[in-house]
């Protein structure tokens, strides 16, 4: 009995996000077929999901694959930079106090601001893009990390030093083990900082990815495939996130 109802909950705890979009997704059709909405507006969902299935291999393929080359290679590009930074900075509490107000204004700062200053030294070139995007993610990412380097009892750290262990010894054995909650809560954020600043690079660039095609179906009053695209963005964050989580679970093995 204890494993059918260990099963049952682990199923709906897997199920009830799909359960709670599908709800949303009917009383949005409701919504829309009782009040009138002018589809340029707010088109049904069944419109929007269908135009996203007959159309997304015609019109969006191409730039979605250009738009995740873009997320992918500058995240992978964050994650070993942002915690390499709070390594560093970890190991002085001088650096650190001057590190961490430029991390807090680079996470401040939207892309969408920066991106056309880069194409005035660069050109529309995808280099861009992926620099937007290592310069949101990494900050976050080196800022949640430092916070996890930082919370390390002192106490296990005087056991260690009481035990003849080197620096780097501490480091490794204890800092960044318990610090991997922190780190993971850093790629996490990470993922999505890096989804909205591949949008904003999209948007002001302006010739190519997802972004670009959102700002032309709206210019266009083409709102349901505009919605469409946004859907497409928004599952790409979803699945990295969803990623992430899946190794958090592999790899932080103590958290339940």
């Amino acid at each position: 009995m204890k494993k059918k109802g260990k099963s049952f909950t682990g199923m709906m705890h897997f199920l009830s996000p799909f359960l709670l979009l599908a709800v949303i997704v009917v009383l949005l059709e409701i919504y829309v077929a009782v009040s009138g909405i002018d589809p340029r507006i707010l088109p049904a969902p069944h419109v929007i999901f269908g135009k996203l299935f007959t159309r997304f291999r015609r019109d969006l393929l191409k730039d979605f694959l250009y738009t995740l080359r873009v997320i992918l290679t500058g995240y992978c590009i964050a994650i070993p930079g942002g915690i390499c930074l709070a390594a560093i900075c970890s190991q002085s509490k001088l650096l650190s106090k001057a590190i961490t107000p430029v991390i807090i204004l680079m996470i401040c700062i939207p892309m969408l601001t920066v991106v056309p200053i880069l194409i005035l030294r660069m050109g529309l070139v995808i280099e861009i893009r992926i620099i937007a995007v290592v310069l949101q993610a990494l900050p976050v990412i080196c800022l949640n990390t430092l916070s996890g380097f930082r919370k390390v009892e002192s106490a296990k750290i005087e056991l260690f030093e009481s035990l003849g262990a080197t620096r780097r010894q501490i480091f490794f054995k204890l800092i960044f083990p318990n610090a991997m909650p922190q780190v993971f809560t850093g790629l996490k954020l990470g993922c999505i900082f890096s989804t909205i600043a591949a949008m904003g690079a999209d948007l002001a660039a302006g010739n190519s990815g997802l972004g670009t095609k959102i700002s032309a179906y709206s210019g266009s009053l083409m709102t349901d495939m505009a919605y469409a695209t946004i859907i497409v963005v928004a599952m790409i964050g979803i699945v990295l996130f969803t990623i992430v989580c899946e190794i958090e679970k592999r790899v932080v093995v103590w958290i339940k």
